[in-house]
């Protein structure tokens, strides 16, 4: 892969605004698309429906008055792509502060004169660790859109067709939703951040750990919780364990589902308990070494009553979890990467409401599922497969796993030798 530097415009970065009045803020905006919630003093949208998605990326875009945050992993020169970026290019124009954050791997097969109108607009662009250096294995998994400190959209697709239903059987399904209120202009100042330490190319190892490390998710009904590499477990590892100690119910639809014991001994407690314990994991995806690394645990699951379906109608890239009333909606898969290692962002909502609206989602994706059993799963072992699965989980979760340990030996070393200079 060509080395890619940062390409910025002529925008500075807005500074963070004084929040608008409840008023202002339903005015400043068309109707979103999607189901509506009230949460405190936020609404939120969630989006399921694809085209609900793009058009929801698109009337934010439009709607930015003063300030635009984009963080993205893949954003493609497809014909979504196009439209996605003829929008930021018109708010540009407008005299909006744009700042486009794309990762120099999610788009590596995408030329840099697809972004430059950006630019020339007046905005501003820049690769993720695109520099051959440790940090370079870490990797923006973000999505993340914020206009006017005022709106903010996170979810699990990116920027290409497949993501809004327009690949046919191909396309993804996937979750996204819109929070408006006073957290958006924490996360605008977090992504602003992140922004100006990765305009160079080449983000260091050090300011990432900093960021995580500063990052307060708070403890109301909304947290935003960021993940990324850092020594200990990242706000959003922590607070996913913490809430899995303790759950009476889990209902998780995952895409690539290889995390660690601790987690598995989590879910398998809730099942083992007699209680709820419901995983929706692919049955298709785009790598099948993700659904054999599923496969392999699945048996240990089975065992302690967790109910398992893999998903069939499209392939499965949702990261949602619903554990009791807390949700979580976001970026990160349940994998060893995207919980100790990728820059993720998930949105933690603690409402009833919420809750159970998702649990109905859930439901209609099992039956849209081939349920595992314990004896269906024992038909489909013998030795070839058991080798297979066992490979693919040694390659998505041991492979990384390592990868992670090089990089938290690094940080361990840094502080050492900052608390022998100190």
């Amino acid at each position: 892969m060509s080395m890619r530097s940062a390409y910025s415009g002529v925008v500075a970065p807005s500074a963070a605004r004084a929040y608008l009045p409840n008023m202002v803020r339903a005015a400043s905006i068309p109707a979103l698309p999607g189901k509506r919630f009230n949460v405190g003093d936020h609404r939120l949208h969630l989006l399921h429906d694809p085209d609900d998605r793009l058009q929801a990326v698109l009337m934010l875009i439009d709607a930015a008055t003063q300030s635009l945050s984009l963080s993205i992993y893949m954003f493609h020169a497809d014909t979504s792509g196009t439209e996605v970026r003829n929008a930021l290019v018109r708010a540009a124009e407008r005299g909006v502060a744009v700042e486009l954050l794309i990762d120099s791997f999610g788009c590596s097969d995408v030329p840099d004169s697809f972004f430059r109108p950006i630019a020339k607009a007046g905005g501003r662009y820049c690769y993720f660790s695109s520099r051959w250096r440790l940090s370079y294995l870490i990797r923006n998994h973000q999505k993340l859109l914020v206009i006017d400190d005022q709106h903010a959209l996170v979810g699990g697709f990116n920027i290409t067709d497949q993501y809004f239903g327009r690949r046919g059987d191909q396309s993804w399904e996937d979750l996204g939703i819109v929070l408006s209120g006073p957290e958006a202009a924490r996360i605008a100042a977090y992504a602003r951040e992140l922004f100006e330490l990765s305009e160079d190319g080449g983000v260091r190892l050090s300011d990432l750990r900093r960021l995580i490390l500063r990052w307060k998710p708070g403890s109301g009904q909304l947290r935003w919780l960021v993940g990324g590499p850092t020594t200990h477990l990242s706000p959003w590892g922590l607070a996913l364990k913490r809430d899995l100690q303790t759950a009476q119910s889990i209902n998780i639809a995952a895409a690539y589902f290889s995390p660690t014991q601790s987690i598995l001994r989590r879910i398998a407690r809730v099942g083992r308990s007699g209680k709820v314990a419901r995983l929706i994991l692919a049955g298709r995806t785009d790598n099948g070494a993700t659904i054999g690394a599923a496969r392999i645990l699945y048996g240990y699951l089975l065992k302690r009553d967790v109910r398992i379906a893999e998903y069939q109608p499209r392939l499965l890239h949702t990261k949602l979890l619903v554990i009791d009333n807390a949700c979580y909606i976001g970026s990160a898969n349940l994998d060893v990467r995207s919980l100790f290692i990728n820059k993720e962002i998930m949105l933690r909502i603690e409402d009833a409401k919420l809750a159970q609206y998702l649990r109905g989602l859930i439901d209609t994706m099992e039956a849209e599922s081939e349920v595992q059993t314990a004896d269906s799963h024992s038909a489909r072992i013998n030795w070839i497969s058991r080798l297979r699965w066992s490979l693919a989980y040694l390659l998505v979760n041991s492979v990384d796993y390592n990868i992670g340990r090089r990089i938290k030996l690094r940080l361990a070393e840094q502080l050492k030798q900052r608390r022998l200079k100190g």
